[in-house]
């Protein structure tokens, strides 16, 4: 995912106590793998039905979010996916105390986690403390900001360091980007140079792509055809972000620079105009417009998986829990 950036300060981490409660039978030992590459490319392969959530630690007011696996049953997710927030994670010392690390720390006695890195800031000798966490799982992301002097201008070098030290005993996933690397720029999308990139970070040890943001279906099933086209074959899954209200929707237009197209733009200030005066209902409308939206992605989706053959049988619904104050 995009590393959401935040204003520094805030908490202390030390003091971060994860809030979660684990649904009945839900431990380590039930868990046949762990790495999230093959773990995914296991569930594809046998065509069952599965799903992720991403989770940031805290909640913007920095009370830590609280995760009740009880509320997913019956079918609980594969594995979790927890935001690095950049901006206020990069000098937190040690590495182990980043709040989001301590979460996926916790929650990895229970569920396959995959914690995210940023680059930004980042220093070859952070990379190294962060991997003798030992985690199973990496996501490594360049994120929205650089700093003048990160050592780390890519993602790629990342993967290659995670690869070199850590073997086969780590998973390295990747973001794949639809709509392009907006936040640089990048619009329209150049897709050759998008799928030269991320080629370059699959060599380079990667072995999952995660799609980010993006409302455009038929973007979601090119990006996935030119990607096989290009001879890219390690599991791809899909990234879908649904949103309580037209304020969080905003703020990650903002971070991330991804649009609604412009009908369906249109159809959520149509949404927000016509209930303009009864307030207290909005979030509720908005809600269930995204729901609805994400639920129209999800089919177009499955009926070009059913359609083309070797397409693929990935879905990876990815809420993140994002809680206004």
């Amino acid at each position: 995912m995009h590393a959401i950036q935040e204003s520094a300060g805030g908490p202390s981490y030390t003091s971060y106590i994860p809030c979660v409660t684990f649904a009945p039978g839900q431990n380590a030992s039930t868990m046949e793998e762990q790495r999230i590459g093959p773990l995914v490319a296991q569930r594809t392969a046998q065509r069952r039905i599965f799903y992720g959530i991403e989770v940031t630690a805290s909640e913007p007011g920095g009370k830590p979010t609280c995760l009740d696996f009880n509320q997913f049953l019956p079918l609980l997710p594969t594995f979790v996916s927890v935001v690095w927030l950049g901006q206020r994670y990069w000098d937190v010392e040690p590495v182990g105390q980043v709040e989001s690390l301590q979460l996926a720390k916790h929650l990895a006695t229970h569920i396959p986690v995959l914690p995210h890195l940023s680059a930004y800031r980042l220093q070859r000798k952070r990379l190294d403390q962060f991997l003798a966490l030992n985690f199973s799982s990496l996501l490594a992301v360049r994120g929205d900001q650089v700093h003048e002097g990160q050592e780390f201008r890519i993602a790629q070098p990342m993967v290659e360091q995670s690869r070199r030290q850590r073997g086969e005993r780590i998973s390295i996933c990747v973001p794949g980007y639809p709509e392009g690397y907006t936040s640089l720029g990048d619009v329209p999308p150049d897709s050759a140079r998008n799928i030269k990139f991320l080629k370059a970070k699959v060599a380079a040890g990667a072995d999952c792509i995660i799609t980010q943001i993006c409302y455009r279906p038929e973007a979601i099933v090119q990006f996935v055809r030119d990607c096989r086209a290009a001879g890219i074959t390690v599991p791809i899954v899909v990234g879908l972000m649904t949103h309580e209200t037209f304020r969080t929707y905003s703020t990650i237009e903002r971070i991330v620079g991804v649009h609604l197209p412009n009908e369906l733009r249109e159809e959520l200030n149509q949404l927000r105009s016509h209930h303009n005066s009864t307030t207290k209902s909005e979030p509720n409308r908005i809600s269930r417009y995204f729901v609805s939206l994400t639920v129209r992605i999800i089919r177009h989706i499955l009926d070009a998986n059913r359609c083309f053959k070797n397409f693929g049988n990935w879905i990876y619904f990815r809420f993140l829990i994002w809680r206004e104050n």
